[in-house]
């Protein structure tokens, strides 16, 4: 009776799940953790690079149309020896300021200015792109890591019961109310679950320094606390949000962007037969016949003349304007054919990428409903497998129920517990994916 009374006590006791800790002071709650990914994740900080490029290249061409100032400098030197001078002039020199402009280029320069701004925009949605899948990816890894821990907690509580319950059925064993094939099957259990418990903690370890490879921490030392949300299904004011938000979500505007540059691409090549002009200024020296110091055509006009009398002839500025107007050329007409067809396709995948992105938000809304539908019929069964298992506790205490009724009930509340678990953190995540697309 006693023995009886005492593995009541001891199999009760064990069924009470331990608390569950915070991870410490330094742990990290998932929504700490989507909040580092989104800042240091290696694709965040490549798509904030390449955004940072194409703002440079965007205010590279909003100045394209500015003239330019180059500096000009050459020298050629040919004896009289050498070659004949009427072909090298003794050869020749220049140092000039010369200004470019170019007066009319069919829209050319204005239409590279609203392609780098396009461009600039597109790299805006590619950075938010990669900032929210970083996010989503951390949230995933964080709560696949609770989920994880909580199974190998939950196999660890397992494993003592079961060393509790071995010790109480050799004990009766031994008093001669139980079987041997009693104790043999619980050691058998409890082999099952302590294989379970560390394939448990090697998927932890596993997904953790996954998780810090994502965040730029060390894995190892990486820690995630529970921050005890709530689960949740969607609300009216959940479905407004995210249905209104899929005209600007980053993948339609990105599409749309895409779709802008293809036309500025079509009106480059409709436009490509536009005339061009140019005009050129430019001041400085140039002169030639580098073997003399004075010319001798100089000194010939004046005996007296120095190296400052060369330099004075030599100064000059000069004035250019040049026309470019294409007359033939086979490859225009394919070129603008090509691009026709380009901007169409793009026009086409704007469309669809509309319409794949509003069937992806009512999905995820059907999915969130669903997964809170699951939470709360899961913890319900896992309520009546609690209550189950401390009733075949307390009938096999009393001797009233086999050992594998009882181990059945058991193997009945681990499956309640990890469908409970799979739905809470299917909700959650659906909870935060909701949240990224609002």
């Amino acid at each position: 009776m006693w023995l009886q009374l005492g593995g009541l006590l001891l199999l009760v006791t064990a069924a009470v799940p331990p608390a569950r800790g915070d991870g410490g002071p330094g742990a990290l709650t998932v929504e700490e953790c989507v909040a580092l990914a989104r800042r240091a994740a290696p694709a965040v900080r490549a798509a904030g690079l390449d955004r940072a490029a194409a703002r440079a290249d965007s205010s590279g061409a909003a100045v394209g149309a500015r003239p330019t100032v180059s500096l000009l400098a050459g020298a050629t030197i040919a004896p009289a020896w050498s070659y004949d001078p009427v072909l090298t002039n003794l050869g020749d020199y220049e140092l000039k300021l010369s200004l470019d402009w170019t007066a009319s280029d069919g829209g050319r320069l204005a239409r590279a200015r609203t392609r780098s701004g396009i461009d600039l925009r597109a790299s805006d949605q590619r950075l938010a792109i990669e900032i929210r899948d970083a996010g989503l990816s951390a949230a995933r890894l964080a709560i696949e890591v609770l989920r994880m821990r909580e199974e190998a907690d939950a196999q660890r509580q397992s494993a003592e019961w079961l060393d509790r319950l071995a010790g109480a059925v050799r004990a009766g064993v031994s008093a001669g109310t139980r079987g041997p094939a009693d104790s043999t099957r619980v050691d058998l259990e409890r082999d099952a679950v302590t294989n379970a418990l560390e394939s448990a903690e090697l998927d932890v370890r596993t997904a953790t320094l996954e998780l810090g490879s994502l965040l730029g921490v060390d894995g190892a030392s990486l820690v995630v606390r529970d921050s005890a949300d709530a689960e949740q299904g969607p609300r009216a004011a959940d479905s407004t949000a995210l249905l209104s938000r899929i005209e600007h979500l980053p993948e339609v505007e990105l599409a749309r962007a895409l779709a802008e540059r293809s036309r500025v691409d079509l009106a480059d090549a409709e436009q490509a037969r536009a005339p061009q002009v140019s005009v050129t200024l430019d001041a400085g020296l140039a002169g030639a016949d580098l073997t003399h110091a004075v010319p001798p055509e100089l000194k010939a006009g004046d005996p007296d003349a120095t190296f400052a009398d060369r330099l004075r002839r030599d100064v000059g500025a000069s004035a250019a304007v040049h026309l470019r107007l294409p007359v033939l050329d086979a490859a225009l007409s394919p070129a603008a054919r090509g691009r026709k067809a380009a901007s169409d396709a793009e026009a086409v995948r704007g469309m669809a990428e509309a319409a794949r992105q509003r069937e992806a938000s009512m999905t995820l809304l059907a999915r969130w409903s669903a997964s809170y539908r699951r939470v709360v019929a899961a913890r319900q069964t896992f309520q009546r497998a609690e209550a189950n298992l401390l009733r075949a506790k307390s009938l096999y205490s009393a001797g009233a129920l086999r050992l594998l009724d009882l181990l059945d009930s058991r193997q009945v509340h681990e499956e309640a517990r990890r469908r409970l678990a799979d739905a809470r953190a299917e909700n959650r995540m659906l909870q935060i994916e909701a949240e990224e697309r609002r």
